[in-house]
């Protein structure tokens, strides 16, 4: 895992601000965040090796981050820059557990070519390598050329979103995006932006479109799976879930991403919305144990 790590600061509102709004709010939560520190913890939770590469500051808040992920099974590879202060992000979730986030990648980003691939260092053939939208495109790049010259499998979760992520799709294997990616990426919805993007050369495509579920496109097929109800506190790390569980899930089974990999991966997103949180709303070791565990017992017995 190569992203980035932030403190998230949570903050609850009746209702998301409109332009020029000043609206109340309550302090909810303060947690570890950032796309690279979830999916990282979440697929550790899930029993894998997960090493994080990701950059911090040299500041009080890059010691709050490597205790809290010093209490999860990750190993933390955090490269200290004196150029940028520790990433945080800002979380609105209203009533009805929708939020908007407001994040900064100034430490991210600083990670040049070379420190990102130092995170490489020892992967090889048929490891994981999962990216998301928080490093530049030169990291980005360079990354993925790496990592198909080892033979590497590469995940990108294209978030936060920019034009030049479309010329990556070819060297990638799983694309996990939203609706709003999808469309910015190929101006398309639904199945017709799944199929533009395996078009485009991402081998397996996720499409997430929260309570209406998600679509997988990988061979010739595009399944739909729906998502699971329950009573929603807060989006936030929905998608990480997703996305680790599925790819988690996969992996352990030894098989390619498939429509029964989304429905764990549905079960386990259920419960982080129904918390609120970020990294502390996910799915427990425990609880991803009972779930991962259940479903494999029940492929070995079919």
């Amino acid at each position: 895992m190569i992203g980035n790590v932030t403190l998230d600061e949570i903050f609850a509102v009746e209702n998301l601000p409109q332009e020029g709004a000043s609206i109340f709010g309550t302090h909810r939560h303060a947690d570890l965040g950032g796309k690279g520190a979830n999916q990282a913890v979440m697929l550790a939770r899930c029993g894998l090796p997960v090493r994080l590469r990701a950059a911090v500051g040299v500041d009080p808040a890059a010691d709050i981050v490597r205790s809290r992920l010093a209490a999860e099974p990750v190993e933390a590879d955090l490269y200290r820059m004196a150029s940028a202060a520790t990433d945080r992000s800002i979380i609105l979730s209203d009533a009805a557990g929708m939020n908007v986030i407001v994040t900064t990648t100034d430490c991210a980003r600083a990670l040049r070519p070379a420190d990102a691939l130092e995170g490489l260092d020892g992967a090889g053939a048929g490891d994981l390598m999962v990216l998301q939208g928080n490093l530049t495109q030169d990291a980005t790049k360079a990354l993925i050329q790496a990592g198909r010259a080892r033979g590497m499998r590469i995940a990108l979760n294209p978030s936060p979103i920019e034009r030049w992520m479309s010329d990556v799709l070819s060297g990638v294997d799983f694309a996990f995006v939203n609706e709003a990616e999808a469309e910015f990426m190929t101006g398309t919805r639904g199945e017709a932006a799944v199929t533009a993007m395996r078009g485009a050369g991402a081998a397996a495509v996720v499409l997430t479109s929260g309570e209406r579920g998600a679509l997988l496109g990988y061979g010739g097929d595009i399944a739909h799976v729906p998502a699971r109800r329950t009573e929603i506190a807060d989006t936030t790390g929905a998608g990480d879930t997703f996305q680790s569980v599925a790819l988690a899930s996969a992996l352990r089974r030894g098989g390619p991403l498939s429509a029964e990999d989304l429905e764990l991966a549905a079960v386990a997103a259920s419960l982080t919305v129904s918390r609120f949180g970020s990294v502390s709303a996910m799915p427990t070791i425990e609880e991803m144990g009972a779930i991962l565990d259940l479903s494999l017992a029940a492929g070995q017995a079919s």
